[in-house]
């Protein structure tokens, strides 16, 4: 799961930045948060189970879907609503099969960044679907023009099930290092170390 003065140094930073409270335990460091975002859906997702994907959306989101035989679902935005979805088209795209709800803010490719207002609605429909995670990319998120990074993590009537992955490759330049991470629940984060030393 990673080094453990690195683990303890990123539940430092989720709480400073993000005001999210992780121990190490629920913190696990991968090669990049490509691998961390893997590891997640792998470790949650089951054959045909659906995952909930505002577009546009990284390229990779889906093919990591897929890899775990889960079925990528789309929810479409235009440039008429600054590329975000809103809480009513996620609820309307939700299914039995529902199992996840993978986005990132700021958004890779839109630059989007979804306001606390916008999250604290979106949480509003999650709140009443209690089976459905929400995994939240917020490696962008220093890459910010608008001052206010706010982590879905934090409202605290979904907060069980959302799962927060981040990494260096982006905010401070190191790429090639390959570090990333996730603050998850404990049980969430004990399965995707599992996955990872296989």
């Amino acid at each position: 799961a990673g080094l453990d003065d690195l683990r303890i140094s990123i539940s430092k930073k989720f709480k400073r930045d993000n005001d999210l409270d992780f121990t190490k335990d629920q913190i696990v460091v991968s090669t990049g948060a490509k691998q961390s975002l893997a590891n997640i859906c792998l470790s949650l997702l089951n054959p045909k189970d659906e995952v909930l994907l505002p577009c546009p959306y990284w390229v990779s989101y889906s093919e990591i879907i897929k890899l775990a035989e889960g079925v990528p679902v789309e929810i479409p935005s235009s440039v008429e609503n600054n590329f975000k979805v809103t809480a009513e088209q996620i609820e309307n795209a939700i299914t039995e099969k529902t199992k996840m709800f993978m986005f990132s803010s700021p958004c890779n490719p839109s630059g989007t960044v979804y306001t606390e207002k916008e999250l604290y609605d979106i949480s509003l429909v999650f709140k009443k679907y209690p089976n459905i995670f929400i995994v939240s990319d917020e490696i962008y998120e220093h890459i910010n023009f608008t001052n206010k990074h706010f982590s879905i993590g934090r409202i605290n009537s979904i907060k069980d099930r959302v799962i927060t992955v981040n990494g260096v490759s982006k905010g401070y330049a190191m790429t090639g290092w390959r570090v990333g991470f996730i603050g998850a629940p404990l049980w969430i984060a004990k399965a995707c170390n599992k996955i990872q030393g296989q």
